[in-house]
Order: structure tokens, then sequence, then C-alpha cells
């Protein structure tokens, strides 16, 4: 392989470079700070809408909560548990 390719400032490196500075922050604008306007990261938010779709006037295991939650949070069990236990 040509690694003229990797090394310009045109090519696949400068491309990771951008993008990894795009991605992180978006990772820290979007999802660890939370929002200005209730003061909930997205999972968190996550969290109080499955928890309101499952309100049937009963208690609900946290596990029944994590997986009600993991419809609409993309990135794993942990994170949301994490996230209710806080």
């Amino acid at each position: 392989m040509d690694r003229k390719i990797f090394e310009s400032e045109t090519g696949v490196l400068k491309q990771y470079k951008d993008w990894f500075l795009d991605y992180a922050s978006y990772v820290i604008l979007e999802r660890a700070v939370p929002a200005i306007e209730d003061g909930l990261k997205p999972v968190q938010r996550r969290i109080l809408h499955a928890m309101k779709e499952m309100d049937d006037g009963r208690f609900n295991k946290v596990a029944n909560i994590i997986g009600q939650s993991m419809q609409y949070h993309p990135h794993g069990d942990a994170s949301i548990g994490d996230a209710l236990v806080n």
C-alpha cells in the first residue's frame, strides 16, 4: 500500500483526526453534559420516558426498567443501569 495516501493532508489519517475531534465534541456536548432546558442527560430522559410508559400503579423491578429503556437507548444496559442508580 502507498503510505503517501495515509500521510498526506487530504488522506485517511487527516480524515480520522478531523472525525475524531467532531465525534469527541458530539459526545461531550450531546451525551455527557446535561441539557440546559431540564438538567437531564439523554439516558436519564429515556429512562423517565420508559418509566412513564410502564406506569400502571404497581412497582417495577430495575431490570424491567432497564429492559424497557433499551428500546430507546442504543448504548447498552450498563450505561442505563449506572444512570438509573445515580
